[in-house]
């Protein structure tokens, strides 16, 4: 067997593992009220693609966490970011239909359902990160606990959606984008990346480059994202598309063009590409940083013959 195959096998083998503990970790849902209870049921059946996840955890099993603690922060990771994306698609924020291949939970149980479904994840995501902070390395729980804090706070996740809402119109520049995109999605890729490796064994060297390598890849997510939005339908992205411009969202197709666009997310993949590449240790070690890589989401011939017409 090669050793990509080994880690292919390896990695699928996780993400069965991580989905059965997502769908499960919120604990008994017919013993809540049941309109939450089906939202609830809407979202954990409903996993996406668990790369997140994914590699939070083998990320963590790499760096000498316990399984135990590792399993808990890619779940409570996991679940975070689903809470996100409920917040992101209500009709106040980005107005969506689709999500992960089907309807949003706002528009199948209700808004009021989706938003208590919602902050029921962020709960039990804290909770379960907690978990694996008690697990990690005792002399860097307290730097694990503000590393937490400033990737889904005010200066992270949630910032970047108030950025994304309230305050692009004034400022509707490339360098506006890619604030948004390092907060809003950026911060997530690198909480999945570099907290296991803060409660493991890695060294500061190890963390630096790991959290640069997970910024540009989450910048480089961002901008396929927006040539989705641009480019692609929900049947073909599996969200609502298009709502970039409907709104006026930050979106680089908007600021750089088309060309531009697809420029800035190929110099980004490579500057992520070369990063990876001098991580200090093993390429096997980190081949499961391969699961963040973004394919380009435009055909290029496609795209020459649209935009010709």
């Amino acid at each position: 067997m090669t050793s990509e195959s080994w880690w292919q096998r390896r990695s699928q083998c996780a993400k069965t593992l991580l989905t059965e503990c997502y769908a499960n970790s919120m604990g008994p849902l017919n013993k809540i009220e049941p309109r939450l209870g089906a939202a609830l049921k809407h979202l954990l059946t409903r996993p996406g693609s668990m790369a997140r996840a994914v590699v939070a955890y083998m990320v963590g099993i790499e760096m000498g966490l316990l399984e135990e603690g590792a399993r808990a922060i890619a779940c409570g990771i996991e679940y975070l970011h689903t809470a996100s994306l409920v917040f992101d698609d209500l009709p106040s924020m980005d107005d969506a239909t689709h999500r992960r291949g089907g309807e949003c939970v706002h528009l199948a149980h209700g808004e009021s359902a989706a938003i208590l479904a919602a902050l029921a994840m962020i709960n039990r995501g804290y909770a379960l990160l907690w978990q694996g902070v008690a697990l990690g390395n005792s002399e860097r729980r307290k730097e694990a606990s503000e590393w937490i804090s400033q990737c889904l706070g005010t200066g992270g996740v949630i910032g970047g959606q108030a950025l994304d809402l309230n305050s692009w119109a004034s400022s509707k520049d490339t360098a506006s984008v890619s604030k948004v995109a390092a907060m809003k999605t950026a911060d997530l890729l690198r909480l999945s990346v570099v907290l296991p490796a803060i409660l493991g064994k890695a060294t500061r060297r190890e963390i630096q480059m790991l959290d640069r390598l997970a910024l540009f890849r989450g910048l480089a997510y961002q901008a396929a994202d927006d040539l989705k939005d641009v480019f692609q339908n929900s049947m073909t992205s599996g969200k609502t598309g298009e709502r970039d411009q409907a709104l006026g969202r930050p979106n680089l197709v908007k600021t750089e063009g088309t060309e531009g666009a697809i420029r800035r997310f190929l110099r980004l993949n490579a500057i992520a590409e070369r990063l990876q590449k001098s991580i200090p240790a093993t390429f096997c070690q980190w081949q499961i940083l391969d699961k963040l890589r973004v394919p380009l989401p435009v055909d290029m011939e496609e795209l020459k013959i649209r935009l010709a017409v």
